[in-house]
């Protein structure tokens, strides 16, 4: 089943406010709603264990708690949350890092809604 067919809940967490719209934006045209957005990795943990949402896109590069340490602390408590990393530096190391912590995706900015469709898709699979 596509990700559009199922509303899903969901967390954003990025220091820049224009990804955020941009994210915002492309997942509510796809049906899900977002429960909570934070602008470091330190509130995204509170949120994430607030809200429960059912995916997380984490920026890599955050103020506070980067979204590797984000992530892992997220799914200590929450292994549930789907992790999608969000960056504009997917090098091997930085891929290799989060798939260690149990990441299910990544979008690379600048990003469109046919890339964050399949992310979605993507980690939803893993999760099953």
């Amino acid at each position: 089943m596509p990700a559009a067919q199922k509303e899903l809940q969901v967390l954003i967490a990025d220091d820049d406010s224009t990804t955020r719209h941009v994210l915002r934006l492309l997942l509510r045209e796809q049906g899900h709603r977002v429960v909570a957005e934070a602008q470091d990795g330190e509130r995204a943990v509170e949120l994430c264990a607030a809200h429960r949402p059912d995916i997380a896109f984490l920026d890599i590069n955050m103020p506070r708690l980067d979204g590797h340490a984000a992530a892992e602390r997220i799914l200590q408590s929450s292994p549930r949350v789907g992790m999608i990393m969000v960056t504009n530096l997917p090098t091997l190391d930085n891929v290799q890092k989060a798939m260690q912590i149990g990441v299910s995706g990544f979008v690379v900015k600048p990003f469109n809604a046919t890339k964050v469709v399949e992310a979605i898709d993507s980690c939803l699979k893993q999760r099953r």
